[in-house]
C-alpha cells in the first residue's frame, strides 16, 4: 500500500502539523507539549527524548488515518488489537507504544526484529477460524516470549496485515466460497460486548419505574430486554428482516397473541428496544473518540 507512494512526502505529510504556528511564529504544537514539562531543568539528551516520542506519536496517528483511508477492514482489526491490549490481564506485562505491541520481560537488547514472514509462520499454525481478537494476541505474547533470537515486540500494523491475510489463507483453504468479510467474526465479539453492557444499563434505568408503576414485573422485564438485544443485535448484523418485532417477542411468550402485544407489550419493548440502540451507538461514539485521541 506504501510501496505506490512517495515515503519522503509521505514523512513530511505525516509531520506537517507540528510546524504550526502563531501570529507571533510560535510552534504552537511544540509549545503545548513541553508546556508541562520543566524544560530548564531537563538534558539535552532528555528533551531530544521527547521530541521524539512526539515526532513518533504524530507519524504513529497519522499512518493509523492513512491506512484507515486505504484499508477500512485493516483499520478494523487495528483498532480491536488495541483494545484487546488495554483489556489484557496475562502473566506477562504488554503494552503499545510508538506503533509497536511490546512483552515487557525487564531485558534491554539490541536485537533484529522478528522478520514478518517468521510471525505468519508462527502465527498461521496456531489459528482457528473461531479465534477472536484477544486470543490471537495471547498466542502473539506466546510467540514473542518464547524466543530469544528477536526483540520481544512486533509492528501493529504488521502484525493485522498477518491476521487479516492468515485468515483468508485459513479460509480460503476449508471452503471452495471464500467470504470477503473474513474480518467480521473477528469483531463479533466486540459487537456482543458493547451490547451486553448497553443492555444491562438500561436495564438497570427502566426497571424500578416499570416495576414501581405496575407497567410491568421483574421476570417481564428481563424478557422485554433479552428480545431487544436480538432485535438490536439483528439490526447490527443486517439480518432484522427475518422477524417482527412481535415475533421475536413470541419466542420467549409462547402464547403471546398479536392482540394482546399491541395493547399491553409493543410500547415498551420499542421504548426498551430504543434505548438499548441509542446507548449502544453512544458507547461506540465515545469508545471511538477516546481510541482516536490515544
Amino acid at each position: 500500500m506504501i510501496r505506490e507512494e512517495n515515503l519522503e512526502d509521505l514523512a513530511w505529510d505525516f509531520i506537517a502539523d507540528l510546524f504550526q504556528k502563531n501570529d507571533t511564529g510560535e510552534l504552537i504544537v511544540i509549545k503545548d507539549y513541553f508546556e508541562n514539562r520543566r524544560v530548564d531543568s531537563m538534558s539535552k539528551g532528555e528533551i531530544k527524548t521527547e521530541l521524539r516520542r512526539l515526532v513518533c506519536s504524530k507519524v504513529e496517528d497519522n499512518v493509523f488515518r492513512f491506512y484507515g483511508e486505504k484499508d477500512p477492514s485493516l483499520k478494523k482489526i487495528i483498532r480491536n488489537i488495541k483494545l484487546a491490549v488495554k483489556e489484557h490481564n496475562c502473566k506477562y506485562s504488554v503494552c503499545y507504544e510508538n506503533g509497536d505491541l511490546i512483552v515487557d520481560d525487564g531485558k534491554v537488547n539490541n536485537l533484529l526484529r522478528m522478520p514478518s514472514e517468521f510471525m505468519q509462520i508462527k502465527l498461521c499454525s496456531r489459528l482457528t477460524e473461531s479465534l477472536m481478537i484477544p486470543d490471537i494476541l495471547i498466542e502473539v505474547i506466546d510467540i514473542l516470549e518464547n524466543q530469544n533470537e528477536y526483540k520481544k515486540r512486533f509492528s501493529l500494523v504488521t502484525l493485522a496485515s498477518i491476521i487479516r491475510e492468515s485468515f483468508v489463507i485459513i479460509q480460503d483453504s476449508q471452503i471452495d466460497n471464500l467470504d470477503p468479510d473474513v474480518y467480521s467474526k473477528m469483531l463479533q465479539k466486540e459487537l456482543d460486548r458493547f451490547l451486553g453492557k448497553s443492555v444491562d444499563r438500561v436495564k438497570d434505568n427502566i426497571s424500578r419505574h416499570y416495576i414501581e408503576k405496575g407497567k410491568a414485573e421483574h421476570h417481564e422485564i428481563e424478557i422485554y430486554c433479552q428480545t431487544a438485544k436480538e432485535i438490536v443485535k439483528s439490526n447490527f448484523e443486517g439480518t432484522s428482516g427475518s422477524l417482527s418485532q412481535f415475533e421475536q417477542l413470541k419466542l420467549h411468550y409462547h402464547q403471546l397473541e398479536y392482540e394482546q402485544f399491541r395493547n399491553k407489550h409493543r410500547s415498551v419493548l420499542e421504548y426498551i428496544v430504543k434505548m438499548v440502540r441509542e446507548d449502544m451507538l453512544n458507547s461506540f461514539k465515545k469508545d471511538w473518540a477516546h481510541f482516536q485521541h490515544r
